[in-house]
């Protein structure tokens, strides 16, 4: 929806996912309508994919406005029965994929003086539904590292948003 809304606007939109088949159906239903636009495969755990996604971004048009970091996934299950291999997928997705993506495009964002990061967090993060705990935690951090880069990347002309959707 926000490839579609800024496409739209006329906007370049380069969009990264790691399933290849819902990528190039966005791309396709974006392309007509955006002043430019591609799709990259890019798995959020992978340094290297958004280091490379990155680079494909700054290759093509020499700068980025914004960047949103809004990839998620969910377990369900009290503590006891949600395994720590779970946990690990979780955090790596929803809090490290978020660091990955604030760490390497701020980057860019101090070179060029100026960016907007938005990072997806959820009402999860605010409110703490039982059963939810390896979401709520990662949705919550990725709310503290928000309100942090806020303050910390100002100086360099970067705004930091923090998105907190509720369950859809």
């Amino acid at each position: 929806a926000l490839a579609l809304r800024f496409a739209r606007a006329g906007w370049k939109v380069a969009i990264a996912d790691v399933n290849q088949e819902r990528g190039d159906a966005v791309l396709a239903e974006i392309k007509p309508l955006a002043a430019d636009a591609f799709y990259q495969h890019c798995d959020v755990r992978n340094a290297s994919d958004v280091l490379q996604w990155r680079d494909a971004i700054m290759s093509r048009w020499q700068r980025i406005n914004v960047v949103i970091n809004n990839a998620g996934v969910a377990t369900f299950g009290s503590i006891d029965q949600c395994s720590l291999a779970d946990w690990d997928w979780v955090i790596d997705i929803n809090l490290m994929g978020v660091v990955r993506g604030c760490k390497y495009f701020s980057e860019v964002f101090k070179q060029q003086g100026f960016g907007h990061i938005v990072n997806t967090a959820s009402m999860a993060g605010l409110v703490h539904s039982p059963e939810m705990s390896s979401y709520n935690a990662t949705k919550a951090a990725v709310v503290a590292l928000s309100e942090t880069l806020r303050g910390e990347l100002r100086p360099y002309g970067i705004d930091v948003t923090v998105v907190c959707p509720g369950f859809f």
